[in-house]
């Protein structure tokens, strides 16, 4: 699938030496830094649907994985926290019916992306790493959608909860690699109508996204 990762208000693992590296990594001069690189995301869909008012017993919806290029931007408040911004670049993802809606195929097809903004705690360096954690919000935007076997197709905008792990890598001059992997909790409403009758489907996405970037903190 062609999944969602975007522009809008959604994200990413280990260090050299602890020394020196270190060092340098927490006590830049700005607490601001960028990180780019590969995002991944896995969706584990379930969904309630229903046609012509009447629910679909059985009725599901499958949603590919897809990767894609991701912009993380970090602010540390303090040297143990820091709030961070993960975006992707927009994509274009495939919905099919599952269940009892297998024999509909493609159902339609959405171009959006998430948002991930979070506050994560880190306890210092471990060894060669620093590892952090924590949570926050995850924003999905909706920017088109294409029809299949459904018509009419609609999808909202979905608000959701992040929680987030991973650590950094720090190298030097200021640089580091970063891991992280996101578990979303994030629903959303598709409508349209299939046979002139109205179908409706409250869709969990739920991805885990995981994030491998090279980042600068300035």
């Amino acid at each position: 699938m062609k999944i969602i990762a975007s522009t809008l208000t959604c994200f990413a693992v280990a260090t050299l030496s602890a020394g020196v590296h270190a060092q340098a990594f927490t006590n830049s001069p700005s607490p601001w830094s960028i990180g780019v690189g590969a995002v991944h995301l896995k969706f584990h869909p379930s969904a309630d649907v229903s046609f012509a008012g009447n629910p679909v017993p059985g009725g599901a919806v499958t949603v590919g994985s897809d990767t894609v290029l991701g912009v993380e931007i970090g602010y540390a408040v303090t040297p143990n926290w820091t709030a961070r911004l993960d975006v992707g670049s927009p994509v274009e993802t495939d919905f099919g019916g599952a269940g009892t809606l297998s024999p509909l195929g493609k159902l339609g097809s959405v171009k959006g992306g998430p948002a991930i903004l979070t506050m994560t705690y880190s306890p210092g360096m471990l060894g060669p790493i620093r590892p952090f954690f924590g949570g926050g919000l995850t924003y999905l935007r909706v920017f088109s959608t294409k029809d299949g076997a459904v018509q009419n197709l609609k999808v909202d905008d979905g608000l959701g909860t992040a929680l987030t792990i991973g650590a950094d890598w720090p190298l030097s001059d200021g640089y580091s690699i970063g891991f992280s992997v996101q578990k979303l909790f994030l629903k959303v409403k598709a409508t349209g109508t299939a046979g002139g009758a109205p179908v409706r489907a409250d869709v969990k996405l739920d991805p885990v996204v995981t994030f491998l970037s090279l980042r600068k903190q300035f």
